[in-house]
């Protein structure tokens, strides 16, 4: 049986879930408290030196990387298939990939500790915060993480990521009116597993819906079936802890106006 190392709320960890909920591939999930630092224990780091979430254990394999995940799945569960069938079809899903892991990943968690977690760091002791940061093993996610729990929405790459986000979800609804109801066709794809935790992030556990319900309509009538089908419940709803729910219950009601008001100067 494949293992899968995890976290409950992490949007790599829920994109390989999904996939493999919809393909109904047994596992087993070995769920790391990323709050607590898990990931970055040298337990975890000797099988995924880069301290993050998800790791796929297959045998004697070990997969990092949510994206090189899902297309293994593919690979060696062909049935049923999770690709379109159009060679041109299934380049824009790869394009939907390469664009999910870079910019939209990064901009995913300037706006999740400028809002959500950054009241947890700041609870913390100065030495506590050092030590937090310092543990990180990317300087670039180390500088971005220390950035936002500075300013908060205030800090200048908070405007950047919301201007990703703002782009992914219009051209998904120009990709949904054009090919829907699907990203890339008539049927759920790797791109769908792959889009769907950003915008379950950004609309449920961000409360970012307002900024862009008027906009991308679309987009919203798309993530509504993606929450109606089984798998978003199987990799989904039921990872959610009430521990995650207060980790989330702390945003500033105000963050939809002032992101709104952000893109709308830019």
């Amino acid at each position: 049986m494949l293992t899968l190392y995890d976290g409950t709320v992490s949007v790599c960890a829920i994109k390989v879930r999904l996939t493999l909920e919809e393909k109904g591939i047994p596992y087993e999930s070995r769920t790391l408290d990323l709050r607590r630092g898990d990931h970055l224990k040298p337990d975890y780091l000797a099988i995924n030196p880069g301290g993050v979430v998800p790791t796929l254990i297959d045998g004697d394999e070990t997969i990092p990387e949510s994206s090189v995940i899902i297309q293994y799945l593919e690979d060696i569960c062909p049935e049923p298939t999770a690709l379109p069938d159009a060679p041109a079809d299934r380049a824009r899903l790869r394009l939907w990939l390469k664009r999910i892991d870079e910019p939209l990943h990064p901009a995913c968690g300037v706006l999740t500790h400028a809002t959500a977690f950054r009241p947890s760091f700041l609870a913390m002791t100065a030495e506590q915060q050092h030590a937090r940061l310092d543990s990180l093993p990317d300087p670039g996610r180390r500088a971005r993480q220390e950035a936002v729990y500075r300013d908060g929405l205030a800090a200048p790459i908070v405007k950047d990521a919301a201007q990703v986000f703002d782009r992914f979800f219009r051209d998904m609804e120009t990709a949904l009116a054009a090919r829907g109801p699907f990203l890339c066709g008539d049927r759920w794809t790797l791109a769908d597993a792959a889009a769907t935790p950003y915008a379950n992030r950004a609309f449920n556990d961000l409360g970012l819906t307002p900024v862009w319900a008027g906009t991308c309509p679309r987009v919203m009538e798309w993530f509504e079936a993606m929450c109606a089908r089984p798998s978003f419940d199987a990799a989904v709803t039921r990872y959610f802890t009430p521990k995650d729910a207060v980790h989330f219950g702390g945003i500033d009601e105000e963050a939809p106006v002032k992101m709104k008001e952000m893109l709308e100067a830019a």
